[in-house]
């Protein structure tokens, strides 16, 4: 199975459920019955996550103003990805449930950003978004000077392959394949010879901590292993953007800090942007900034440079301890 169709497959089986948690949560909002005026495209660029009513789709709470979501405190840094005016309904039925309401943010090269919000609050479909998984109802994606939402399927895999990493909550590896072979396929598909590949997918292993199961498959391995040979998949190319849905989201409290300081260590050497997807605030506390995402909008915009947690902190460590102790 080619690389770029098993991510493309892995994210977009998400789809619905995440658009039946979007639906889940409007439908079961106190602000419901409300009135609330209809929206027209000028209102798209400040438009909130909106909720289904019988006449169509209406505002539910204000949203950040293009100019703050957007502005950066390091003008001079070069941007990655860059978003504007960013929509996206999804049709369930007959009806139309808006996961995405005016989004714009700037990810600049070399940060470790996280989309913190709830379930149902848009932050996964924001970074399929990003990463080109699904077209936007409205707005522009751009990556490194490109508008992805703009490009073929043709292209867009093309690019996904040279540019991009993926690191999933459920693993998404291939049953029948080693370690090596899994971590090896998105060399497979850049047209790298086998002895080339193995060769660097070895090295990587041996950088997660697997140098002794590399020839094992995914059901001789436990859940954080399967996940340490999903970020060896996810960085073995080098790509210059490392997106991660929920990484952490099936592990232990231990192995959580592992994964998370394996990544961010992965990333800082590298000079890679990393795109976290989170509900877990101290999965978030490891990123340069944060965007909280509520009701389809960036409520706020937090500057964490100065408070991230470091590998191998204190603070990790007392996560741990807490964590253990109970």
């Amino acid at each position: 199975m080619h690389y770029n169709v098993l991510v493309t497959t892995a994210i977009r089986r998400e789809n619905y459920r995440m658009a039946e948690e979007v639906k889940t949560f409007t439908d079961s909002s106190p602000a419901k019955n409300k009135e609330a005026p209809m929206l027209n495209d000028t209102d798209l660029k400040t438009a909130p996550l909106n909720e289904q009513t019988d006449g169509g789709l209406r505002q539910a709470s204000a949203a950040q103003p293009i100019e703050e979501s957007i502005k950066d405190p390091d003008s001079s840094a070069k941007p990655a990805i860059v978003i504007k005016d960013l929509v996206k309904i999804f049709t369930i039925g007959k009806e139309k449930v808006r996961a995405l309401a005016g989004i714009n943010l700037v990810v600049n090269q070399g940060e470790i950003v996280c989309l913190l919000g709830t379930s149902g609050s848009g932050k996964s479909t924001l970074l399929n978004m990003m990463a080109g998984l699904e077209k936007p109802t409205k707005g522009t994606v751009t990556i490194y000077g490109e508008r992805i939402d703009k490009m073929s399927e043709r292209k867009l895999a093309m690019f996904r392959q040279k540019n991009m990493g993926f690191v999933f909550q459920s693993y998404n590896l291939l049953p029948n394949f080693t370690a090596i072979d899994n971590v090896g396929m998105p060399l497979a598909f850049s047209g790298v010879k086998r002895k080339v590949r193995d060769k660097r997918a070895k090295e990587m292993l041996k950088l997660c901590g697997l140098g002794k199961r590399m020839r094992h498959k995914p059901t001789q391995m436990s859940g954080g292993q399967q996940q340490r040979v999903g970020i060896a998949r996810a960085f073995v190319g080098k790509p210059k953007i490392v997106f991660a849905d929920e990484p952490t989201g099936n592990l232990d409290t231990r192995t959580t800090i592992e994964v998370m300081e394996m990544m961010v260590s992965m990333s800082r050497e590298n000079h890679q942007t990393l795109v976290i997807v989170t509900h877990d605030t101290e999965i978030a506390a490891y990123a340069d900034k944060i965007y909280h995402i509520i009701d389809g909008v960036i409520s706020s915009v937090e500057d964490n440079t100065h408070k991230q947690i470091g590998v191998g902190s204190e603070e990790a460590a007392e996560i741990i301890r807490a964590a253990e102790s109970v």
